[in-house]
């Protein structure tokens, strides 16, 4: 946590919402910087590698994503390519570039919809209760 903490104070990353200025989320092993323009996230990208390198870790550029409103399809971070989505999924909830829960809203409602139908299907119960915990279980831990 420490380097995360002095990697988005050097590139002075961060969203501000209302009086709060937020600039990363942290659970477990996943970290999002937060930042309001493009440049300043590659920066602390960059950043983040050379303290990681410090400690002998490195960034999976592969599994790292840039959620942003540009038409830009990857961006280039230090030595790799970061892909650039419109919405991706961090703690079991969807994240897009609109800033709102529509998304989230209607993947939840279409997840009811599939487990209902089902619980009323001639599928055999111990499938039915894997699909259950598969789905709700992961819901409920966050």
């Amino acid at each position: 946590m420490y380097d995360t903490e002095r990697t988005v104070h050097r590139c002075m990353t961060g969203v501000t919402l209302g009086k709060e200025v937020f600039t990363d989320l942290y659970f477990a092993d996943d970290v999002s910087l937060l930042a309001e323009m493009l440049e300043v996230l590659v920066l602390a990208l960059t950043v983040m590698q050379d303290e990681a390198s410090d400690f002998g870790l490195q960034i999976n550029w592969s599994k790292t994503k840039v959620l942003s409103s540009t038409s830009s399809s990857t961006v280039q971070v230090a030595d790799g390519h970061v892909e650039v989505v419109e919405a991706f999924v961090y703690v079991g909830c969807i994240i897009d570039s609109s800033g709102g829960s529509t998304g989230e809203v209607l993947r939840r409602i279409g997840m009811n919809m599939l487990e209902r139908r089902i619980w009323k299907s001639s599928v055999r119960l111990e499938t039915k209760l894997r699909l259950y915990l598969s789905t709700r279980h992961t819901l409920c831990q966050f």
